[in-house]
């Protein structure tokens, strides 16, 4: 999309508030179903759930074409895309809690999540060409046929891991919301965690409560601010600053989830050396966050001052933007060393306060540029704002202890709640009271007519 909106937003006659606006409906449904999408994936399993938000998201990409007419109706196909790869990281991250023992979980998180820079790679590569011979509608079609076309190869995938390796079959699918199993020698070798008392519902409650999770929702946003206006405004920024056509500006683009996928591959193992030589995995998590955040700041910094060669800018966005992976062996594994059990619904939570920047973030940079015409006022000031504060309340506040989320009373109702159903209950008194006395009125005349 951030490279189909340049042909859209001159063909529809756009400014960037506008294409900033329909970046962002991506974001609308992306946060309502983040909060479903885990208790989903801990109650289904991701297997079963990951299948199902593919193809949701993939049938609503190649209906864009249709739907592109009108701001409302793009807006609406954005918004469905969303919610289709809303529960994509909650699926994830409850497969690999479900298998995968500790000691190999940066590595494992590192290379699944490392998929959005390969898929970042494609795009950029495919977007330009299909645009320049075949038109900016093309790239919608083919992305949602190659979606539905991976959900087939998944399921393939699935049936033969039940045939091969049918404990393994069972994690992925088990009920972890019901259903409370006795360690087996199958979950130790798979490093599943559905042992122990399991509750029947998500202690969303507990979550809320914890100031660890407080900061790691915290952590998350400060993030995905960075990600998701880099990733929508890069190519934008690039033929604006750099004026080069589209393909070029696409092929530049490319740079960043290159560096990425090194750095991911780099940080993931790296953090699981650094724990099983018996570094502390607290240390080796804000470690690699403390990377992931500061070394970025750092980059937007030099990269926002005036004058700087157009070159040294580019080096400097993608070393901010490939270095920020070291966040897979910090952020992303936070999660599973909080609760395996619970690790898909938490991320969902989590992720919940990591998508409004894709509403507020992406949308207010289109705003700023609009105001000032600035694009490191814009694009990076903020971001270096969220990436250092970001830094200090992960290393300060956060947790990488295990945490019971099952005690009852951290599931206690907050005070609020019973103010908040006072205030609900009042009409409801209110409407009572009006009603006995209407029908003390109805009865009136007749017991006068009786004396």
């Amino acid at each position: 999309m951030s490279v189909a909106i340049i042909p859209m937003a001159q063909e529809f006659g756009w400014s960037p508030s506008v294409a900033g606006l329909v970046q962002s409906a991506f974001f609308w449904g992306y946060i309502l179903c983040q909060l479903p999408g885990g208790y989903l994936t801990s109650k289904k399993g991701g297997r079963n759930v990951m299948p199902a938000g593919v193809a949701m998201w993939s049938v609503a990409t190649a209906a864009v074409p249709l739907l592109a007419g009108t701001v409302p109706g793009l807006c609406m196909s954005r918004a469905a895309v969303g919610l289709g790869e809303a529960i994509a990281p909650s699926a994830a991250t409850d497969m690999v809690s479900r298998i995968v023992p500790p000691n190999q979980r940066s590595t494992a998180v590192s290379f699944v999540f490392g998929g959005l820079h390969v898929g970042s790679i494609l795009g950029l590569l495919a977007a330009p060409y299909l645009i320049t011979h075949f038109g900016w509608e093309t790239v919608f079609v083919v992305f949602g046929a190659a979606g539905l076309a991976w959900v087939l190869w998944f399921e393939q995938l699935m049936a033969g891991i039940v045939a091969k390796d049918p404990a393994a079959a069972a994690l992925l699918t088990e009920d972890r919301l019901s259903v409370a199993v006795a360690p087996t020698a199958a979950d130790n070798s798979h490093g599943g965690h559905a042992a122990g008392p399991i509750a029947s519902s998500v202690p969303w409650r507990a979550f809320l409560r914890s100031r660890a999770v407080q900061a790691l929702m915290y952590t998350h946003f400060c993030n995905n601010w960075f990600h998701y206006t880099m990733l929508a405004w890069l190519p934008t920024y690039f033929t604006d600053t750099m004026s080069v056509d589209l393909m070029h500006a696409a092929q530049t683009a490319l740079l960043p989830p290159l560096a990425g996928i090194a750095a991911s591959s780099v940080a993931g193992t790296a953090a699981d050396a650094l724990i099983g030589k018996g570094v502390p995995v607290a240390a080796v998590r804000k470690l690699a966050q403390g990377v992931a955040f500061l070394v970025p700041s750092a980059c937007l910094v030099a990269a926002a001052q005036p004058d700087i060669d157009t070159s040294i800018t580019v080096g400097l966005i993608t070393a901010a933007l490939g270095i920020s992976s070291f966040s897979l062996a910090g952020l992303y594994c936070t999660h599973q060393d909080l609760s395996p059990k619970y690790s898909s619904a938490m991320l969902g939570l989590t992720n919940t306060s990591g998508a409004v920047p894709g509403i507020l973030g992406v949308a207010f940079t289109g705003y700023l540029y609009d105001k000032f015409g600035s694009w490191p006022v814009a694009l990076f000031y903020p971001t270096i704002f969220f990436l250092l504060t970001g830094a200090a309340v992960y290393t300060f506040l956060g947790s990488n202890d295990a945490v019971d989320f099952d005690k009852p009373e951290l599931s206690e109702p907050f005070g609020f709640e019973a103010s908040i159903t006072r205030v609900l209950h009042q009409p409801k008194q209110v409407l009572h009271g009006v009603q006995q006395k209407l029908g003390g009125l109805l009865r009136l005349p007749g017991k006068n007519k009786q004396q």
